[in-house]
Parts: structure tokens; sequence; C-alpha cells
């Protein structure tokens, strides 16, 4: 009953972009157009106009026939929408799933943190021979940006009690630490007394423990780099 006093209300609205080819509605309109609540009483304007909207329809089995199509049109609109909620409820599993097979091949020399990888190479160099290698595997130095990050790179290198060289240089002029891009750090995990000798030690370390040291950038270090996912 609900959809067929909508279907007149569309009748009505239908009739407000044409005109009347006919002064006498049928019974059946008539009828149809008192359960129109705006407009029950005959003589109202807006009840001749919803008769005129009407019009469109030869009987009410075409009225009813029209609702039944509206209706199966929004049904098989409601199916999409759960077969759409049901496919990202499988993509994000699929997701978490990969994640953890990723986690499991990566260990003990990679972490998945966030929306990054620290993945440890074989290798060892300074600074520039570190910068060097990572780019040429399409990442970047290694640089945590917050706890979590700095904890997953942590466990890569307590792992093997060893200290690795970070994504980060002393810019002299400017007097403060920038990653690789020239930017501004937002995050840091200095040692007790750390940073020193600034000018001078103008790399940063990581030991085993998550802090940071600066060092001379001529040192070698075990290399981690790091990729967006």
């Amino acid at each position: 009953m609900l959809k067929f006093l909508m279907l007149l209300q569309l009748a009505l609205e239908v009739s407000l972009q044409g005109t009347s080819k006919s002064s006498t509605p049928p019974d059946w309109l008539q009828d149809a157009c008192t359960l129109i609540m705006c407009a029950p009483n005959k003589g109202d304007p807006r009840r001749e106009t919803a008769i005129q909207g009407l019009r469109q329809f030869s009987s009410p089995s075409e009225l009813l026939a029209l609702s039944d199509k509206l209706g199966t049109e929004t049904s098989e609109l409601e199916l999409l929408k759960l077969q759409m909620k049901e496919l990202r409820i499988q993509m994000d599993i699929l997701k978490a799933t990969f994640i953890k097979v990723q986690q499991a091949i990566l260990v003990p020399n990679g972490r998945i943190v966030g929306e990054k990888i620290f993945k440890r190479d074989d290798s060892k160099g300074d600074f520039q021979a570190a910068t060097t290698k990572c780019a040429h595997m399409n990442s970047k130095l290694a640089l945590p940006r917050n706890v979590a990050e700095n904890s997953a790179l942590q466990e890569i290198v307590a792992f093997r009690n060893e200290q690795v060289i970070l994504g980060i240089t002393y810019n002299t002029a400017k007097k403060k630490f920038e990653d690789l891009n020239g930017h501004p750090l937002q995050f840091f995990n200095w040692a007790p007394g750390e940073p020193n000798n600034l000018g001078y030690e103008k790399c940063v370390e990581m030991h085993p423990n998550g802090q940071w040291h600066n060092r001379i950038c001529e040192l070698g270090w075990a290399i981690i780099c790091e990729v967006d996912i």
C-alpha cells in the first residue's frame, strides 16, 4: 500500500510537467486520488492536478505493474550493495592474510609495520654506500618516524646485536637533522647525551636497544632499507 501511495505521488509530480488532454477522469482515478492525503476534497486544485498525472495509466493494473517493476529494481540494487559489502570484507581478510604471510617470510631480517616494510640487506657499508644500495633496490635507507616503526626496526637490529645506519643527516647550515629529502624530523629516539659533536658527527646509527647515536658518516654499518606499501 505504501508503495502504491508513493506511485500516486510520483504521478502527481509527472503531471506538473504536462497538461491534461481529457477533462473527465475515469472513476478509478477519482478513487485513487482520494488516497492522496494532501488533496482529499473535490475541487481542491491539488486534487485535480493529481488526477492529470494519473491519466498516463489506463487502469489500476498498469499502476500496480509499475510498482512491481520499481520494487524489483530496488531489490536488485540492495542485493548489489550487499555483494559489494561482502567483497570489501573478503578483501580486508585477504590483505590481513597476505601481511601475516609476508611477516613470516621476512622474519628475522625484516618487518612490516603500518604501511612500511623494513628489510635488512646482507651487505655492509658507510652512509653513502648504504644510501646507494637501497636506491638500487627501489627503496631508501631505513628511518623510523614513530614509536611503532622504531620498535619494528629495533627487532631486526637486536636479532644480530649490531648497529645500523639511519636515513638521517645533519644540516650544518640549518643546524638540524633532516631526512634524505631535506625535511626536518618529527620523531627522535636519542640515547642519553645524544646527539653530540654536532657538525662533525653528521650521521645517525641505531643500537640494539633502539636508541640513536650520531656518528661520523664514514663508518661501516649493516644496511636496512625501507619501502612503502
